[in-house]
């Protein structure tokens, strides 16, 4: 089979402060040329797209930057309808929601998958717990897009029950795959000693997702102050600007991942802590519950209460013991996940006349 894949991502001119490996180069969809992208920005979508390609897909791609342009999409849409006539693709799977999408459901002229990754379909709420404005129109283009395309992808069940109820009918939840080669136990204390961090201290790995305020930073400030209130040999980690092959290092050091999001799809940094057995105390958020069910000295805290979530917190750190998080995580390795993706693929294909 043949699928033309369009992802998203900005492309960036490389930062000579930082290593080579912080970036890929990949194919721009805008023209077909080679350019930089920050591996942070794709690398969910690209090791996706080529754990597809070892299970024999024949996988054409571009990267879509500049979405917020009318302009822009209207020769992007263009592009992908040449494209379309020009490499015949059997499929076209777009990996975002709103005006990605959208540009690629009434542009196409081969059927359409829409992979929805979480705020594009959930929308960007408000510290609150409203919608912002651009997340009420996110939200309808993302829902919009949906009833025009043949197959639905969501990364976790909450978000298939977000969708109107005829495209429900055509959804299929997969979260995203996972390299178990990549993600796996290391022994602690090296990792700690490999990142500078001391042995005596216990550390709080957070992802603010650059800023984001879906990520709720003030309530995970607000934890680790009770957290450190009586424990104050603890650390608190916020992750950026690093190598994104480094991250196994960060989740084998740390002592807990904590997550404070108003909302996810289906947290990455969740499966990837899990299968490096980090003990994790995240809020009901995307599918925390379903991921952590079977996961020991973890937790998954119905209440947004500082102190109730630090209590689990403090729990984890006194315990002095890992997780046994690899053990559950074959569910998203590489090629299982690839191999229901396939599996989508070949619907759409035996329902073509």
């Amino acid at each position: 089979m043949k699928v033309l894949q369009l992802h998203v991502g900005n492309n960036v001119v490389p930062d000579s402060s930082k290593p080579s490996d912080y970036y890929l180069q990949r194919i721009s969809f805008h023209d077909g040329s080679l350019r930089y992208f920050s591996k942070w920005d794709i690398t969910n979508a690209d090791s996706q797209m080529h754990s597809l390609i070892d299970k024999g897909a024949d996988i054409i791609y571009g990267h879509l930057s500049d979405r917020k342009s009318v302009s822009a999409l209207w020769k992007s849409g263009l592009r992908l309808r040449k494209l379309c006539k020009q490499e015949k693709p059997d499929i076209v799977h777009v990996f975002w929601g709103t005006t990605t999408a959208l540009i690629t459901v009434l542009f196409s002229t081969k059927p359409v998958i829409i992979s929805f990754s979480g705020s594009d379909l959930l929308g960007t709420k408000q510290p609150s717990g409203k919608l912002t404005k651009g997340g009420v129109i996110s939200t309808f283009l993302s829902q919009f897009s949906a009833l025009l395309a043949t197959k639905i992808i969501t990364k976790s069940e909450h978000m298939k029950q977000s969708l109107w109820a005829i495209s429900r009918k055509k959804t299929t939840t997969i979260p995203n795959g996972l390299d178990l080669k990549k993600f796996m136990p290391i022994e602690q204390n090296k990792c700690k000693e490999q990142l500078g961090w001391s042995v005596n201290k216990k550390y709080i790995l957070f992802f603010d997702g650059g800023g984001a305020i879906v990520k709720d930073t003030p309530l995970a400030k607000s934890v680790f102050e009770k957290v450190n209130n009586q424990m104050p040999d603890t650390e608190f980690f916020i992750v950026k600007n690093i190598v994104h092959d480094d991250l196994p290092y960060y989740y084998n050091a740390a002592d807990v991942l904590l997550i404070t999001s108003f909302h996810e799809g289906s947290n990455n940094s969740l499966k990837e802590a899990r299968a490096c057995n980090l003990p994790i105390v995240s809020v009901n958020v995307g599918d925390a519950q379903e991921r952590l069910q079977s996961v020991e000295n973890s937790y998954v805290v119905k209440s947004r209460e500082p102190q109730q979530i630090a209590d689990k917190v403090i729990d984890i750190l006194k315990s002095n013991k890992r997780s046994n998080g690899v053990d559950v995580s074959g569910d998203v390795a590489m090629d299982v996940i690839a191999d229901k993706i396939i599996e989508v693929y070949k619907s759409v294909l035996k329902s073509k006349p």
